[in-house]
């Protein structure tokens, strides 16, 4: 990725949000390369630390969870945090929610420093919670965005 590219990734399009003359979108297919490398994960199982999660369903991808995502990342971007809680107190399933996403089920992973999907899927593996979320049969659907080195992928379940 251009270093002078500030932006978030919302629907395959990296949307600028510097002001850098260099600034443009950048075509990216973080929806199905994410997608795909989450369902890849899921089909084979994996061992979360010292819990093994046996194969999972492949899981639908979600435009209201990208949105609440990336609504995610900008939020922790322009104030300056990093958790799952907002400063308004606010946590993931309110947070979809609020954006229209009608489960009542939604977990959330977040991470940052990683330039691309295969080296984010590699610590979020890695570490046990995270992988975890990913392979969690409760969750049916998934959206996920990225701001910069930041990424947050977002799992739900409508009933």
């Amino acid at each position: 990725m251009n270093k002078n590219i500030a932006g978030i990734l919302l629907a395959g399009v990296l949307l600028p949000i510097g002001c850098s003359k260099n600034s443009k979108p950048v075509p990216q297919d973080l929806h199905l390369v994410m997608l795909d490398a989450v369902n890849a994960l899921r089909r084979t199982g994996c061992q979360c630390g010292t819990v093994y999660m046996p194969p999972a369903p492949d899981l639908r991808w979600n435009d209201t969870l990208e949105k609440a995502a990336a609504s995610h990342l900008l939020d922790m971007y322009n104030n300056g945090y990093f958790g799952h809680i907002a400063p308004d107190g606010s946590a993931p399933v309110q947070r979809a929610q609020a954006l229209g996403y009608t489960g009542d089920y939604v977990g959330e992973n977040i991470a940052r420093g990683y330039q691309n999907v295969s080296d984010v899927m590699n610590a979020l593996e890695n570490s046990p919670d995270h992988c975890q979320a990913m392979m969690d049969t409760l969750y049916k659907e998934m959206g996920a965005a990225r701001l910069n080195d930041y990424w947050d992928q977002e799992f739900g379940r409508k009933d």
